[in-house]
């Protein structure tokens, strides 16, 4: 009996040892772009990655890995429209038991489909869609061999990947504004028609912009997490009845509260009142039902008064690149600018209005975003709205002629009640 239960307690040893040692991978992938041929994997390291979040080891040397991956892909052009370009990926998938050799797993994938303005933003666009979506069908088929379970849901919407130095180590300060109160908006889920109209490179970027903004809205400005809402691709619907919400939280302070408004998404010029307005994910066209016009925007969060209202566009407003451009068949040339601001409002938007806003790849954010978030950093959001503002367009401006050899120039506006306190009023 004794000697059973020593047998017993050594096989239960075995078992749990078993169950938490972690799979050895080797991953091994062949990648060619249509943009730039053959060139080092980009997808082998989003799957090593994820791989390693979820309990396995990718190894570096196959002798001492359980599991072998092998994918290939191959990028190709897709078609084209005005401005924008369109590509596609297949894919295939195996994996392979390294003992024994066996097949355990298969896939052809077809046809993963990304787009961008010049044939490199399409094809990098591409690989991102495909690195994901091939990153997940292996984890999920790695998990159930392994484990006999579904992968675990536990990653939240609000997680993002660090890229740059602005995306770590944010500083924590209390949450101590409880009358402040955040609506953090982003799109990028735009048909292929929409981004074609909007020419612009930074779509890839919004819902990061969004995510890290959203941290250091908590983190670094002392706002309660349940004071902060974010809404990844918003339908025109959702984004009126939203901003309308933001403005209502006045009433339970009596108007004491702060509000801001951070929108990363597209934006264009309506061509017959030359407006700017922002553009929600489920609009094709530029019917003023549906669109929100700048002025609009005013309007909403000032259905109930408000103590300060700051307003932060990380877009760029142009004409429709899809129709001729009235700028050019109009004498004298015409003039773009952003409607006056409510005297209440703080307002900063990534470019003027007819300027393209750009990215910066490497860092994974647009320049205007950036920009905000290391000055948020550098002074633990200390900064006031004077300093804030000074950073960003120097920023912004020399990091644009730095990397795209054109001039993005942010601009603010500031209503007639906050102009005189700009040196003492924070974010």
């Amino acid at each position: 009996m004794v000697v059973m239960k020593k047998v017993m307690i050594v096989m239960i040893g075995l078992y749990c040892f078993h169950a938490q040692a972690q799979t050895s991978v080797y991953i091994t992938s062949s990648e060619f772009h249509w943009s730039r041929g053959a060139v080092p994997p980009v997808v082998q390291s989003k799957i090593s990655r994820q791989l390693s979040e979820n309990n396995f080891h990718p190894v570096t040397d196959s002798n001492n890995a359980e599991l072998i991956i092998k994918v290939n892909c191959h990028s190709y052009y897709n078609g084209e429209t005005p401005y924008f370009f369109f590509g596609a990926l297949d894919a295939s998938l195996r994996v392979y038991a390294k003992k024994s050799g066996n097949l355990l797993y298969s896939n052809d994938m077809k046809k993963i489909k990304g787009g961008g303005t010049t044939v490199e933003l399409a094809d990098d666009k591409v690989y991102a869609n495909a690195s994901r979506i091939i990153s997940d069908t292996l984890t999920s088929f790695m998990y159930l061999y392994t484990t006999g379970k579904s992968v675990p849901r536990s990653r939240k919407v609000n997680e993002f990947e660090p890229l740059c130095d602005a995306d770590r180590d944010i500083p924590e300060l209390p949450a101590d504004r409880k009358n402040t109160y955040v609506l953090i908006i982003a799109n990028d889920a735009y048909s292929p028609m929409q981004m074609a109209r909007c020419f612009s490179d930074s779509a890839d970027y919004h819902g990061r912009d969004a995510r890290v903004f959203r941290e250091y809205a908590i983190r670094t400005m002392g706002i309660p997490a349940s004071n902060v809402q974010m809404i990844l691709n918003a339908k025109s619907f959702e984004m009126r009845r939203e901003l309308i919400r933001l403005a209502s939280f006045s009433r339970g302070v009596n108007g004491n509260a702060d509000l801001i408004f951070y929108y990363a998404g597209y934006g264009l010029i309506d061509e017959k009142t030359l407006e700017p307005y922002i553009l929600p994910v489920d609009i094709e066209n530029d019917d003023p039902k549906f669109i929100i016009l700048i002025s609009e925007l005013y309007k909403m969060l000032q259905e109930d008064p408000s103590k300060h209202i700051s307003i932060l566009l990380e877009t760029s407003f142009q004409f429709d690149a899809l129709k001729p451009n009235p700028e050019k068949n109009k004498s004298p040339k015409i003039i773009l600018r952003y409607p006056n601001v409510p005297a209440n409002v703080f307002f900063m938007a990534a470019g003027r209005p007819g300027q393209k806003t750009w990215s910066d790849h490497r860092a994974g954010h647009g320049l205007f975003t950036l920009a905000l978030m290391e000055k948020l950093k550098e002074t633990k959001a200390r900064a006031s709205l004077k300093e804030l503002s000074d950073f960003i367009i120097q920023a912004v401006r020399s990091n644009s002629l730095k990397l795209k050899l054109k001039e993005q120039l942010p601009q603010t506006l500031s209503g007639s009640s906050l102009t005189k306190d700009l040196m003492t009023l924070k974010l």
